[in-house]
């Protein structure tokens, strides 16, 4: 991480496509406008899953330790050990019931599970008596929601069952209100009533729990009286209302803001569809503004000719369907507007906001869904004391190791790179524990690549080709060369190409696989991919072409497998060998963005995207690796860019780049 001045901020939109801005100083003045409502020795916990409702679990979990609150509430494991890896000490209750293969995470990390069925609970127990361990438990009991937990009339039957489980502590009890935002409504004082019967059930029993909590954010400001001694906090903490009356009640300030900028101005005349399938038609000549977010940032396919951003102090309606990478906004009554200009899609600019509820309820959704979605692929910046501001690296893509065998090492790859890398810090824990401890002391069986060379070139097609349904005059010639070293495990390998992605994944985690392409679904695959070179060492491959039948798409192409093998492989079992494997192929120009990922665990890279002999221009990278060094070293001359990292730099499964135009 690194701090600058707050004065710096409105630098940000010369830096990145689009970003959010966490408010730290906000969510300190909602938990202290919560507090109000606290009767003396409650406590707070604040819920963090979800990465914090799409705040940022880590800087949100620090900041409650600094306001003195001692419980933290999680979906699952993964959520909680993240946590315990960024060296947060609040004691972490997981609300959600959690399956037997967390059991060991659960007790190693000094987590608290939430108890809804009895099977779980004997495992539990099973595993702590085997490690002569006692684990503190939260029982989770139903009056009335209708999802996890014993129903609030099974109290007897469940405390049969706990007493004689010899390694379990009941440490809390607890319930959840299913209409708390209504004050009118009658049921929560029902849910209450449901609760005390269980109480007291259990006080006949000889089980007093120490910790004992109903009340949610919205429970906490409509019904103070039933507060017990502890109370949860959610979406009322990051100033999000949960319904339109509790402003009456409480003042709020909102945490995120998501904003972008304008990438390009377009002008179109009237009676002219805007993307896709022509849901908005203009009605006059219509100038525009097209901005590079979309449903793949969690702007909500359903804003489509719905919703509206910001610009230059006044808003602007979006035009047509919300793509995955773009919207379209109308921009006709703005004047002095430029490419680069920000835009706000969520919070405050001048005297206009838009609020999460008000953009949720365009689409009739949830503010919930809304914060949790937005930003997937934005960098977040934290502002605190309204000065200073921190930038985390961007969101990586999820990672489960299922090829460590050694156990330590596995949780923390399995839950750090399943969530965000929220600070270089976390990505230190883990590259200290993985790449020293492993590679030193610990497991030799891990297979890696090194010295990865990948280069991508882009040609004109001159002569007429048929590919498919398509023609060639809609493709670039794709060359593409690719070398690494690895040590050999199979005397024979794959190569496989896809019309899609849900076809590409089935080979991700297949270890006979050596490279996959992704054609576009309109091309014949075995006309349009072609191995020009591929060797181990300076052995010349025999290779072959196989079939398998889609999953995605049973009644259409078979995916294109390719076949590699050579006698003199069966030598070089288990000897660190070099691949190469050069093809030639087709990409269509339709598309915007090429994508260059890793799929192993990898030392040392180079990636080159030439398209010096083509029309593209402005061609961005937005790197995605995941390892100590997040960001190598970029090279950009004459339409070639090439990104390259030290020689002894590691980069995780997943890794990648993408480069847009």
């Amino acid at each position: 991480m690194f701090f600058m001045s707050y004065f710096h901020i409105k630098m940000i939109n010369q830096q990145f496509r689009s970003w959010t801005v966490i408010n730290l100083d906000n969510f300190r003045y909602n938990i202290t406008q919560l507090k109000k409502f606290l009767k003396p020795d409650v406590e707070l916990m604040q819920i963090v899953k979800a990465d914090a409702y799409g705040h940022g679990s880590v800087e949100i979990a620090r900041e409650s330790e600094k306001l003195g609150l001692k419980w933290l509430g999680v979906a699952n494991s993964d959520e909680g050990v993240l946590l315990r890896l960024e060296q947060i000490n609040s004691r972490i209750l997981i609300l959600s019931p959690s399956f037997p293969d967390e059991i060991e995470n659960i007790i190693n990390y000094d987590l608290t599970p939430s108890i809804s069925s009895i099977e779980f609970a004997k495992k539990l127990n099973r595993f702590a008596a085997q490690n002569k361990k006692t684990v503190k438990i939260h029982i989770n009991f139903d009056t009335g929601m209708g999802r996890a937990g014993f129903l609030w009339n099974q109290v007897k039957e469940a405390v049969s069952e706990f007493k004689k489980l010899k390694n379990i502590q009941i440490e809390g009890v607890f319930s959840h209100f299913s209409m708390s935002e209504n004050k009118e409504n009658e049921f929560s004082t029902i849910q209450v009533q449901r609760f005390d019967s269980v109480l007291s059930q259990l006080k006949s029993a000889d089980i007093n729990p120490e910790i004992i909590h109903l009340e949610n954010s919205a429970g906490l400001v409509n019904f103070p009286d039933f507060q017990y001694n502890m109370v949860r906090v959610g979406l009322l903490s990051y100033g999000i209302y949960t319904d339109e009356t509790l402003r009456e009640k409480i003042k709020l300030r909102p945490v995120m803001t998501f904003k972008s900028k304008i990438s390009l101005i377009k002008e179109f005349p009237a009676d002219f569809g805007i993307s896709y399938n022509k849901t908005y038609v203009t009605q006059r000549p219509t100038r525009t503004a097209i901005l590079p977010i979309g449903y793949g940032d969690g702007y909500n396919f359903l804003l489509s000719n719905l919703g509206k951003v910001i610009i230059n102090g006044k808003i602007c309606p979006v035009l047509g369907r919300v793509t995955m990478d773009m919207i379209v906004v109308d921009i006709s009554n703005i004047k002095n507007v430029k490419v680069g200009d920000e835009v706000t899609l969520l919070g405050n600019n001048g005297n206009l906001t838009i609020s999460a509820e008000e953009l949720s309820r365009l689409y009739n959704g949830l503010s919930y869904e809304t914060v949790c979605n937005l930003g997937r692929r934005a960098q977040r910046i934290f502002i605190k004391e309204n000065k200073g501001t921190t930038i985390e690296p961007i969101s990586r893509r999820t990672f489960i190791a299922k090829d460590f065998s050694n156990t330590k090492l596995e949780k923390i790859i399995q839950t750090s790179l399943n969530q965000r890398l929220n600070s270089n810090e976390i990505g230190s824990i883990i590259y200290q524990e993985l790449l020293k401890n492993l590679f030193s002391t610990a497991d030799r069986e891990v297979n890696w690549k090194t010295n990865f060379v990948h280069s991508v070139k882009f040609l004109e097609i001159k002569s007429p080709i048929k590919l498919g349904t398509e023609t060639a005059k809609q493709f670039y010639l794709t060359k593409t060369k690719l070398s690494y070293h690895k040590r050999l495990v199979n005397e024979k390998f794959k190569i496989v190409c896809a019309n899609n992605i849900a076809d590409l994944e089935q080979y991700f985690l297949s270890e006979d696989v050596e490279y996959r392409w992704l054609l576009d679904s309109k091309i014949d695959l075995i006309n349009s991919f072609h191995i020009d070179k591929i060797l181990v060492d300076d052995i010349i491959l025999k290779y072959k072409i196989k079939k398998n039948n889609r999953i995605s798409y049973p009644s259409e192409l078979a995916n294109l497998e390719i076949e590699c093998s050579h006698p003199q492989l069966k030598t070089l079992i288990g000897k660190d060998v070099k691949f190469t494997i050069d093809t030639i192929t087709y990409y269509p120009k339709t598309k915007h963005q090429l994508t260059i990922y890793l799929a192993e665990l990898t030392k040392g890279i180079s990636v080159t995207f030439d398209f010096s002999e083509t029309p593209i221009k402005d061609v961005e990278t937005i790197s995605i690796f995941a390892g100590k060094e997040k960001y190598p070293k970029e090279l950009k001359k004459n339409g070639i860019i090439t990104l390259k990292s030290y020689e002894d730099e590691w980069f995780f499964p997943n890794s990648g780049v993408v480069f847009v135009w």
